[in-house]
């Protein structure tokens, strides 16, 4: 196991009458009178610390910031959303199209499977579409207000 301490260095030099000066105390500058003793001033709920101007313009600016950075990227992706929701519903109409196409195709088959393979149908259907009848046989069509296909 690794055992770490932490070394503090002090530069010591000689101040005037060669006693000894910390790093900290040399930088200090000598006509500054530091006075411990004097209150602070407290602040009263009515008073309000000054405002500084250049917080405030920098809380101002973060804001247009954010608002420019939102417009930017609305204005990137707004033309790929709104075109990626017309495609959706271009292909939504399509697929209601197909579906319709696939029920007629289904109707088709079954009517030409019948008509190749049941008697009965291909007469009762040439009989209905190309108006043809047996001898002595009368057809009376009643025609509805609705039209077919």
């Amino acid at each position: 196991m690794m055992h770490f301490t932490a070394v503090r260095c002090v530069s010591k030099t000689t101040g005037p009458g060669g006693a000894f000066i910390s790093a900290n105390q040399h930088m200090r500058d000598p006509e500054f009178q530091d006075h411990p003793d004097l209150p602070l001033p407290k602040a009263d709920a009515d008073s309000v610390p000054p405002s500084n101007v250049w917080q405030r313009l920098s809380r101002v600016m973060e804001v247009v910031i954010f608002v420019l950075l939102g417009f930017a990227v609305y204005k990137l992706f707004g033309p790929e959303i709104d075109r990626r929701a017309e495609l959706q519903s271009e292909a939504n109409r399509l697929s209601a199209i197909v579906e319709e196409k696939e029920e007629i195709a289904g109707r088709l088959s079954t009517e030409h499977r019948l008509l190749k393979t049941d008697k009965e149908y291909l007469e009762t259907v040439a009989r209905d579409r190309l108006n043809l009848q047996r001898e002595g046989e009368y057809i009376i069509r009643i025609e509805s207000g609705e039209e077919e296909d």
